[in-house]
């Protein structure tokens, strides 16, 4: 019976929708509804898509920097490598490979410039491990010459102090003694050495600005370590599977160390992202909210219209059920249409942006890592925004459906 009741509604409802109304201005009016219903939909998987190859791109350029996990001491700053389960890590099939890693703040002196800036001391073969090669822009992915030592830094920190690597100066980097301070004479109260700076990286990320690479021996020396180190890295053999191994990691750690992964590793950033994503969402959900709520009117005037023949349904035994669901479908195929001709305007532009980066960033001359709007379809964004469209429809459609023995003469 019910089934034959929403299958009448849903034939009585469609011909009211469809059919010529006796004043033209509910037809206006519905097709205003619809209207606004497409474009905030539109708008909604636009806004969304954009945000999601915002997120893409963020996640790719600190992907290409990050290591895959990070492992740091549960407690103090340092641990020794001669406690540390090294060769179990290495014996683990998922693993490709482990770095040592020796990080502080230093202070960097360059042809009379000064610059803080981060120093990471890791193994010759780091940079090539990791992929820090490719990011290179300028000079040599190396940290040891013949003649010493070698760093290869960051873009922004290399103008900062612009970094010149064809001429002679050496870096000069200062850092506190730890065993030791003589607070009579300050100028021997740091560590001193030189580095010779080799090639420049741009990652596109904060990292461009406050890290130099250079060898571990070096940093471990003007830092006053002998096998400590302050992190472990590790590069998987298919980063795509870290969830999996990460039990595997885990279990051969024990409980002293902290294990990060790439996106732990950035987590204020990506829940910040989150965030905003969630707040666009829920502003523009709002704009679609109002844009439905042209149907209470529609529906309020198409009820008063149809006023005859909702006497003569009530006159023929029909319930107050099966009306209440004849107005409820034509709202709800009203909201379907506009939403599902929004959604599908939303994936045409999408695409279009993708293949042919109609809206660019600036003028194409600036110093952006890509010169066009990143756009990243995801499919389950078109699923939230078509349950809001349903939800906002059957709340709008409810409302003049359940006051409408106000404006109909009530029969039973």
């Amino acid at each position: 019976m019910k089934s034959n009741s929403f299958q009448t509604a849903r034939f009585i409802g469609l011909r009211y929708l469809f059919s010529p109304k006796k004043h033209h201005a509910i037809n206006v009016i519905s097709i205003i509804s619809m209207i606004g219903i497409m474009v905030s939909s539109a708008a909604l998987i636009i806004v969304l898509s954009v945000f999601n190859g915002m997120e893409g791109l963020v996640r790719s350029s600190f992907n290409s920097f990050n290591p895959d996990y990070q492992i740091l001491p549960k407690e103090g700053k340092v641990f020794a490598t001669d406690t540390f389960p090294m060769v179990e890590l290495q014996k683990l099939g998922s693993v490709q490979d482990v770095f040592e890693v020796v990080s502080d703040m230093t202070l960097m002196t360059y042809n009379e410039k000064q610059l803080l800036v981060s120093v990471k001391g890791v193994s010759p073969d780091y940079l090539h491990g990791t992929g820090i090669d490719s990011l290179l822009i300028d000079g040599n992915a190396t940290l040891q010459y013949s003649e010493g030592p070698a760093a290869v830094m960051g873009a922004i920190a290399a103008g900062n102090i612009q970094l010149n690597l064809h001429r002679p100066e050496q870096l000069k980097v200062y850092y506190p003694k730890r065993l030791l301070k003589n607070l009579a004479d300050p100028s021997k109260a740091f560590n001193i050495d030189y580095v010779i700076p080799a090639g420049v990286f741009a990652s596109y990320t904060e990292y461009d600005e406050k890290y130099v690479f250079v060898p571990l021996d070096f940093a471990r020396s003007i830092m006053n370590y002998e096998n400590e180190v302050t992190s472990v890295e590790l590069k998987l053999k298919n980063p795509k599977e870290y969830i999996k191994i990460r039990a595997s990691i885990e279990k051969v750690l024990g409980e002293n160390y902290i294990l990060k992964d790439k996106y732990q590793q950035e987590e204020s950033l990506y829940k910040t992202m989150k965030s905003e994503k969630l707040m666009v969402f829920v502003i523009l959900a709002f704009i679609l909210v109002v844009a439905g709520f042209n149907m209470i009117g529609t529906l309020s005037m198409l009820i008063i219209e149809k006023k005859d023949d909702l006497s003569v349904l009530y006159a023929m035994g029909a319930r107050k059920s099966l009306v209440r669901e004849i107005f409820m479908v034509q709202g709800g195929f009203i909201s379907l249409l506009g939403g599902m001709a929004g959604l599908f305007i939303g994936l045409l532009v999408c695409f279009l942006q993708m293949k042919f980066h109609i809206v660019g960033l600036g003028d194409g001359s600036s110093g952006y890592l890509i010169n066009y709007y990143p756009v990243q379809i995801e499919w389950l964004d078109f699923a939230f925004v078509l349950l809001t469209i349903l939800i906002i429809s059957l709340i709008t459609s409810y409302i003049p459906v359940r006051y409408m023995k106000n404006i109909v003469v009530d029969k039973k």
